[in-house]
Order: C-alpha cells, then sequence, then structure tokens
C-alpha cells in the first residue's frame, strides 16, 4: 500500500505544471516632486512632528514608487554666513539628509537659487550630510564639472540619470571652472550634458530646470526653447521648479514636460500658494517615459501645515485640465481616474 501511494504522488508530481519563474521588472517608477524648504516656518512643526511628517499625506504614493527626487532649496548645515543683500535666505538642520532619506528621497537637484545662501562651506556640508545619507546629487559642487555631473539611480530594470540646470539669479551662484555653485542652464552645456549623459548609456536622461518667474502661471519663451533642446539632444522627460506654483504640461517629441510642479512642502506660509503637483514617472522599454500619473496636491500651509495632500474629485480634475488643456491628443491619451490624471505619450 506505501508502495502504491508513493507511486501515485511521484505521477502527481510529474504531471503538475512546473511554477512560472516571475518575469524580469522591465519598467521602474520614479515620484517627482517640487520645490522642498524643510525650515524656515516649518522649524517648530518639524521639531514637533518630525521629518516624515512632511511626507504623511502622499506617504501611499511614495511607497508605490523606486525612487523620491525633488528640488533641496536649501543648503542643510549648521555653518557658513548669510548671503549678505539677498531678501530670503534659508538653512536647515543636517537632520534633514536622514529625514528625506527615511521617506524614500533617493537623489535631489541642487541647481536653484538658494543652495549658496549661507556660502561654500554650507554647500559642502550639504553634500556630505546627503552622500552620508545614501541621497545622490546634481547640480552643484566645487566647481562646474562638479554641478554638471549626472546623479544616476541604479535599479534592477534600468538606470535613470537625472540632470540639474539653475537659470535664476544671482548668477554669482553659478560655477566656473575655478568657482563653487550651480550648473548654469546655458544653452550650449544643456545640450552638450544631455548627449554626454545619453551616450554614457546610463538610462533615461531627466532633465530639471530651476527656471521662470515666481508665481508666474505660463512658461516664458526660453523655457520652452530649453526644453526642446534638452529633448532635441535626447532627454527623456523635462521637470521644472521655481515658480512655487504649476505651469502647464506639454509634449514635444512625445516626451512629456513639466514646467514647474509648483511646491512641495516649503517652509513659507504664503496665502498665494496653494497647489502644486506630484508626478510620478514609469519608465520602461529603451528609457521611454511610457506613463505619468499627475496628483494634484494641496500645499497651502495654513491647511495642510507642511504635508501636502493630493487633491482628489472634482477639484484635483479642475486642476488637471487646466494643466493640460493645451496638450496635443495625436501625442498622448489624457484621463482622470478620479484621483489622479493620467498622461500616455503616443
Amino acid at each position: 500500500m506505501f508502495r502504491f501511494f508513493l507511486c501515485l504522488f511521484l505521477a502527481c508530481s510529474l504531471l503538475a505544471p512546473a511554477p512560472v519563474p516571475a518575469g524580469p521588472v522591465s519598467s521602474v517608477r520614479v515620484a517627482f516632486l517640487g520645490d522642498f524648504l524643510p525650515a524656515g516656518s516649518a522649524d517648530p512643526v518639524i521639531k514637533s512632528r518630525g521629518y516624515g511628517h512632511l511626507f504623511a499625506g502622499v506617504k501611499h504614493i511614495l511607497d508605490s514608487t523606486d525612487a523620491v527626487v525633488l528640488n533641496l532649496e536649501t543648503p542643510i548645515s549648521t555653518r557658513g554666513k548669510a548671503i549678505e543683500g539677498k531678501t530670503y535666505t534659508f538653512r536647515a538642520s543636517p537632520r534633514a539628509a536622514g529625514g528625506m532619506a527615511a521617506s524614500g528621497v533617493k537623489a535631489v537637484w541642487l541647481a536653484n537659487n538658494h543652495i549658496l545662501d549661507f556660502g561654500v562651506e554650507a554647500l559642502d556640508d550639504t553634500i556630505g550630510h546627503l552622500e552620508r545619507a545614501g541621497i545622490a546629487h546634481a547640480g552643484a559642487g566645487c566647481d562646474v564639472a562638479a554641478a554638471a555631473c549626472p546623479a544616476v539611480l541604479d535599479f534592477s530594470a534600468m538606470k535613470v540619470s537625472l540632470l540639474s540646470f539653475s537659470n535664476t539669479f544671482p548668477d554669482s551662484y553659478w560655477a566656473q571652472k575655478n568657482r563653487p555653485g550651480t550648473f548654469f542652464g546655458a544653452p550650449g552645456p544643456v545640450g552638450r550634458a544631455v548627449r554626454q549623459s545619453v551616450l554614457a548609456g546610463d538610462g533615461p536622461v531627466v532633465t530639471s530646470f530651476h527656471w521662470g518667474a515666481e508665481l508666474m502661471a505660463d512658461p516664458k519663451e526660453y523655457q520652452e526653447d530649453l526644453a526642446r533642446l534638452a529633448i532635441d539632444a535626447g532627454a527623456a522627460l523635462v521637470v521644472g521648479h521655481h515658480p512655487h506654483i504649476p505651469q502647464r504640461i506639454d509634449l514635444y517629441m512625445g516626451v512629456p514636460i513639466l514646467y514647474s510642479l509648483g511646491n512641495f512642502s516649503f517652509g513659507s506660509y504664503s496665502g498665494k500658494v496653494r497647489e502644486g503637483l506630484l508626478v510620478v514617472a514609469q519608465f520602461g522599454e529603451g528609457g521611454r517615459c511610457e506613463r505619468l500619473e499627475v496628483y494634484p496636491i494641496n500645499v497651502n500651509n495654513h491647511e495642510v501645515q507642511f504635508s501636502p495632500r493630493p487633491i482628489g474629485g472634482s477639484e484635483g480634475q479642475r486642476v488637471f485640465k487646466v494643466l493640460t488643456e493645451g496638450v496635443d491628443r495625436t501625442q498622448a491619451e489624457i484621463q482622470w481616474d478620479g484621483e489622479k490624471g493620467l498622461i500616455i505619450p503616443k
């Protein structure tokens, strides 16, 4: 009897279908956030609730991605002296680096008009704190060569390269051959940097620009020109910030352009800034940006206390519709699913 059941077991084992191994992941999802200032008016809230509070309202979205990337609009340091003659100067605690890392931030853009607010010492500290926290960075460094280096995120499916340019004043913040600073987004350097990153083969190239004018709803002509130049050179996605409010979304040659994401968690109680964007880009075969998830977010700190929250329903749809009404429908499918907008380039 034992021999009978043994034979039966072996026969069933041979006839049972073999388990199908899971296929390789062929895409990555990266969340892009706008201007981030974990300092200023946000300091008392951070002290009482921690850095995790700044990301808590959108944690469920960020947890569905492979990485979070944002524009760090402040040095993180305890050293340096505020630049004289500048109306607003920012500086965040070194603890901010660990707080970002704990919330999934894998890379930051540094090419902006505040990263040198407390001088070269604070910039050096910022880079050191980021690297110790395991956060990649692009857009600023000890000279223009260092500022031009892309940050490369390495996933199992592919790599993603991040370039960061600043087109905002003061021009004394722009790096030179022998001067620390940010990577100025002149057309020649932009084109060369994108082409070099494409040739390096480190996956799709995402270009970030700190540009435009604060509180300006529409991009300037030079923003459009630089975005198209970057795409012509091989960029897979263009992401902008600095206006503090969202600007329209566009596509050129099937490549999405996010002229401004607006603010994320920003240490100010400005009543003029109410909405921002959290965008999740999915990069697929060949490094193409094959899908964008666009989440309108409430960034009015009188209401959200520096913890942005998604704007869903009809109000979110209104925000999304305004930003995408000029998109050529022959280049992308545009839809709203109740909590987010979807842009699927054709």
